[in-house]
């Protein structure tokens, strides 16, 4: 019987193109004529065997090896592939783990304070171990929070989901990575909880965890001195609102979500209300005045 390549296409999924190079890598008698040829039953044993040897992960170039090789020994290499394809598993998952934490914290990890200290090799290899939240418990654990809490609606969110929240917190280390996780998180739990209002004692409780947070990341970059409750509150507050962080944040939190985030941080700083800290700054600019924290 004959098959069309048409038939090949629809029923082995190899393309014309594919069964070109299947010809030329010597595995199939190649088509001098030209025209479209009919394929027999060996030729289609012979695409069978090929595409499942595809599968397992072999190359073009492995399996004419293998067909070269009249002593070929099919357990030892079958083995070997495994071997490889479970290196490559692990390679794929650190940056699988990698991509998601930046997903997640929607931040790169930083650069050297000066370009050229570190090679680039040498930070990337870094950034990836730990900026990773697959094979660390409390980072994984952290992602699952931010799954299952986050994807509820604001009618769903209650009580008992907050104290979770804090308790997963609670445990985290203070790491660069469960810090940034953490922003988010409390970030998303204050849109889900405006209803209580801005200066509520649950909101204003995850904004001062979100300002310690901050705090540590400062001092774990390098930055000389402490972030004050006003610099804190003026940087921070409009990132959600102006600017090209609150455009990325866009994509995350609705044009209320933002402007709540803003009052909230505004109200821990002292202020009356967002627009009172807008006052502030047109009467004295964004300087920071000095004045001691209110802790």
């Amino acid at each position: 019987m004959g098959y069309k390549v048409k038939w090949v296409e629809d029923n082995l999924g190899v393309t014309r193109k594919a069964l070109r190079v299947f010809e030329k890598a010597g595995l199939m008698p190649e088509n001098k004529g030209g025209q479209y040829r009919d394929y027999d039953d060996d030729d289609i044993d012979r695409i069978w065997t090929i595409r499942v040897l595809q599968g397992m992960g072999y190359s073009i170039k492995e399996i004419c090896d293998m067909v070269a090789d009249d002593g070929f020994d099919f357990d030892t290499s079958i083995s070997q592939k495994v071997e490889q394809l479970e290196e490559k598993k692990a390679e794929l998952e650190r940056h699988l783990g990698y991509a998601k934490t930046i997903k997640l914290t929607g931040r790169f990890p930083p650069r050297p304070k000066k370009m050229g200290e570190v090679k680039f090799e040498d930070f990337q290899n870094n950034a990836i171990e730990r900026w990773n939240i697959l094979g660390d418990p409390q980072g994984e654990a952290y992602a699952q929070l931010a799954e299952t809490m986050l994807a509820k609606s604001n009618e769903e969110w209650n009580n008992s989901d907050l104290g979770r929240m804090l308790a997963v917190l609670d445990m985290m280390k203070n790491t660069d990575l469960d810090l940034l996780l953490a922003e988010y998180v409390l970030s998303k739990a204050i849109c889900k909880r405006k209803a209580l209002g801005a200066n509520h004692p649950e909101i204003q409780l995850m904004v001062k965890l979100i300002y310690e947070n901050q705090n540590i990341l400062v001092q774990a970059y390098g930055m000389e001195g402490k972030m004050t409750i006003k610099q804190f509150s003026r940087f921070y507050s409009s990132s959600y609102l102006a600017g090209d962080v609150a455009k990325l944040k866009a994509g995350e939190y609705s044009e209320e979500d933002c402007e709540f985030i803003a009052e909230a941080i505004s109200i821990f700083c002292g202020y009356k209300n967002h627009d009172e800290l807008v006052e502030e700054e047109m009467r004295y600019g964004r300087r920071d005045s000095g004045d001691e924290e209110n802790e």
